[in-house]
């Protein structure tokens, strides 16, 4: 794991993975800002995404370096309230979108289809489900219900599209 500046994290610190092997290329063709902005300086390739490694040496990914936000000073990583909430029975399909936010800089939007669109859950329900699992300002503070999520061409939620419709 790496941090913005491109050093080593500890076990345990979140931060961007970069990987490094022979069979990565080493930068891209007479592009020299592009390399720089892809590889560190000992040739490892940022992903662009976030994780942690455990003291066994096992990689936990909690999203992508441009999903996250950060709220009142605190990091959130849309990722892992997701998996959680996507726990809840009443939960067909969730993403959570960041919204700016006058007081907490920005704030996370669960937008989510529900199993029963006629019994569709609270934002108290959510929160009380997640709240057991999960850090008090990582919960969303918003609920939108929708009958189905956009997708990008390639079938993957389109959080660009979400953003833009907040």
């Amino acid at each position: 794991m790496r941090s913005e500046a491109g050093e080593l994290l500890e076990l345990g610190e979140i931060g961007e993975i970069a990987l490094k092997s022979p069979a990565v290329t080493s930068g891209y063709y007479n592009d020299p800002d592009a390399t720089a902005a892809a590889f560190c300086s000992d040739g490892a390739v940022r992903t662009g995404d976030l994780g942690h490694l455990d003291e066994s040496g096992r990689l936990h990914l909690v999203g992508r370096a441009k999903e996250m936000y950060v709220r009142g000073g605190y990091n959130v990583y849309p990722m892992e309230v997701e998996a959680v909430l996507s726990q809840h029975a009443d939960v067909a399909e969730v993403v959570i979108v960041p919204r700016l936010d006058p007081i907490m800089g920005e704030i996370g939007v669960a937008v989510l289809v529900p199993r029963d669109p006629l019994h569709p859950p609270t934002l108290e329900a959510l929160r009380s489900f997640a709240g057991e699992q999960i850090a008090p300002f990582k919960l969303p503070s918003e609920l939108l219900i929708r009958d189905s999520l956009p997708l990008t061409p390639m079938e993957k939620i389109d959080r660009k599209a979400i953003r833009e419709e907040l």
